[in-house]
């Protein structure tokens, strides 16, 4: 990987050599950024829309393999009621990630490692500016994935969902076994 190619892949994770300054991604703090803000910084730094979020679906899907090495696919999801971003996650082909794991650590510092039963299943934590970051892998579709979580927002986002979601399990008819 050439030097052009290294600093575009630490700037595009939004890491900063600065701890005083706010984490971003696409010179967007994340924090306090909002949905369309996000969407076209993203969008200008290169991502790809496959499908926007809406009504029924709560996250955005982008194609990133032209914005960062290895990666295939973006995913932002909003708070609807606010547009506060509640997560962004990167998805990589297969599970290999030691370089991903080098380049965070370098920019975080040392991750918080959750074990596994196998030293692949670990995941690696990283806390920072009210921002959870996480890289772990999914066995189960041979994926490793890139995700920044804001907390507070993804509590929302899954109140949200749920929120929705009740009206049509009430409109169901009870089943009785009698």
């Amino acid at each position: 990987m050439n030097k052009v190619s290294k600093l575009s892949i630490a700037a595009l994770l939004g890491v900063l050599s600065n701890p005083a300054l706010a984490l971003e991604l696409f010179g967007v703090t994340l924090e306090s950024t909002t949905r369309d803000e996000l969407r076209g910084a993203g969008q200008q730094a290169g991502l790809v829309l496959i499908r926007e979020g809406d009504e029924d679906n709560w996250f955005d899907v982008y194609d990133s393999s032209t914005v960062l090495d290895g990666s295939s696919r973006f995913y932002l999801g909003f708070v609807k009621q606010d547009q506060r971003l509640a997560f962004a996650e990167y998805e990589f082909g297969g599970l290999v990630r030691k370089q991903l794991l080098r380049d965070l650590t370098l920019k975080y510092g040392a991750p918080e490692v959750q074990g596994g039963r196998f030293v692949s299943d670990h995941g690696y934590h990283w806390q920072r500016d009210g921002i959870e970051i996480e890289l772990s892998s999914d066995w189960q579709n041979y994926k490793t994935r890139l995700i920044y979580r804001v907390p507070a927002n993804m509590g929302n986002l899954f109140a949200e969902m749920s929120a929705r979601d009740k009206p049509q399990e009430a409109e169901a008819e009870p089943v009785s076994l009698y």
